[in-house]
């Protein structure tokens, strides 16, 4: 099974912000520069990348919620985190789709400004990565043979 992009991305991320603590440690400040280039880097690269997958999608709501002021009366980012937590557990609720395309139209309109805009685009590649089908494979047992005789044959008579 391939991992979706986004996870991917994710954890380069996870790595880069540890690599910048170590250099931040360390006060060499020219590898500080260098791994603050990785990671605007790899944002950009999350804000262009759609997921394959619910939790990617949750990993893109996130980072769409840190986007947003935190000083409005309306707390959007609050809801985001709360429907990436259930899309991280696998659950996906038509309300909460429903609500993050309403949510979307709103900061396409302008709602919260320059910061909304660039969340939108987040919201938008994760509603495509959460509506997704979930495809399961289940393997089919053939019923077991009864000491080793072949299945019984029904003739009509």
């Amino acid at each position: 099974m391939r991992i979706g992009p986004v996870l991917v991305l994710v954890h380069e991320l996870d790595a880069a912000y540890g690599a910048l603590a170590h250099a931040r440690d360390k006060q060499d400040w020219a590898w500080t520069r260098r791994e603050l280039a990785v990671i605007a880097g790899l944002h950009a690269r999350l804000r262009e990348t759609e997921p394959s997958t619910v939790i990617g999608a949750a990993h893109q709501l996130r980072e769409a919620a840190a986007l947003l002021p935190r000083s409005c009366r309306v707390r959007p980012a609050d809801r985001l985190r709360r429907i990436a937590a259930r899309f991280d557990n696998g659950d996906r609720h038509i309300s909460d789709l429903v609500w993050l395309r309403h949510t979307l139209q709103a900061l396409m309109d302008g709602a919260h400004g320059r910061p909304g805009e660039n969340a939108a685009c987040l919201i938008a590649l994760a509603l495509k990565g959460a509506a997704r089908p979930v495809l399961l494979y289940r393997s089919v047992s053939l019923p077991a043979l009864e000491h080793g005789m072949p299945a019984r044959r029904e003739t009509l008579g």
